[in-house]
Parts: C-alpha cells; structure tokens; sequence
C-alpha cells in the first residue's frame, strides 16, 4: 500500500473519531442540561460533575482530530480569485507556499505539543473538581492531531510534484458544491 494510502486511512480514522466526539459532547451537554433542570418536573436538579472540562477536552479531539481531513479534502477557507486566473506553473507555486506556511505553522505547534503532552502525563495533570477530570489525554490529541496535520502538509507539497505521494490521485475527485 502506498504511503498517500496509508495517510488517507490515518485522516479518516481520526476524521470519524472527531465526530464520535461531537457526538459524546452533544450527548453529555443534552445530559447536563436535562440534569439542571429536572426541577421542573419536580425532581431534585443537579448539574453532572466534570461536564465542562469534558466539553473541553472534546472540543480539542473534535478540532485537531478533523483538520488533517479537511486539508486532505481541500475544505480550508481559500481565497483563489486571483490563483484561478494564474498560469497552472504559478497555481502549483501557490500552492506549495501555502501547503509550507501550515507545515510550518502546525510543526511549530506539535514541537512545542508533544512535550507539553508528555509532561501533562508525567505529573498526572488534571482539572480539580468533584471528579478531577485528567487533561492529559486532550494534550496528545492535540499533539497527534497537529502532527497528522504537518505530515499531511508535507504530502500536499510532495504531491504536487509527484502522484506517488499525492493524496489527492488516490481517489476520484468529487464534484464541487455550487453556491
């Protein structure tokens, strides 16, 4: 199997694990919210304990885990009114200098995320509560999902070169929504 394969099942796999955690978050805020409120019906209402950190920690998968996909799949916000009019030499050194500003952008963050993530669990780091809610686990999400991201970046520039490395080859290409 190829490499740009085997990216493309990564970015998937995290892509479907982004909406496990959308789902969790609207199945845990439905939850709490009901929880609150069951003094409307007479019942004793109290708000689940560690909801909100856990919010926090699935808005974390939800984002990291979905940005590699959506570069694979070229859904970033773009501006090409002015690349679309340029010669397809210029649109591929556009596009090169854009796959390398975010390699470089998100390199810069997963440098800096893997250690952090590291020592989040080297000293067992947590939000205090009712329930200490561990963040750690949130930290190497990020740090994977940075990295997913780089390495997707890294593809992206290859690839233009090269349809060994192209993620973009691997599949038919979709047709494009109009608006």
């Amino acid at each position: 199997m190829s490499p740009a394969k085997w990216l493309i099942k990564f970015t998937r796999f995290a892509a479907v694990a982004s909406g496990i955690s959308i789902l969790l978050m609207m199945i845990a805020g439905a939850a709490d919210v009901i929880a609150t409120n069951l003094d409307v019906v007479g019942l004793r209402s109290r708000p689940i304990p560690a909801t909100f950190e856990f919010m926090g920690a699935m808005m974390v998968v939800t984002v990291f885990l979905a940005v590699s996909f959506a570069q694979h799949d070229r859904r970033h916000i773009r501006v090409e009114l002015l690349v679309r009019r340029l010669p397809i030499i210029w649109q591929k050194v556009a596009d090169v200098i854009q796959f390398a500003l975010s390699a470089m952008v998100f390199g810069f963050i997963a440098r800096f995320a893997w250690p952090a993530a590291i020592h989040g669990y080297n000293v067992g780091e947590y939000a205090t509560g009712v329930i200490n809610f561990p963040l750690w686990p949130a930290r190497f999400v990020l740090a994977f999902g940075v990295t997913l991201m780089t390495v997707q970046c890294l593809f992206d520039i290859v690839g233009v070169f090269s349809e060994k490395f192209s993620t973009r080859s691997v599949e038919p290409p979709r047709e494009e929504e109009e608006f």
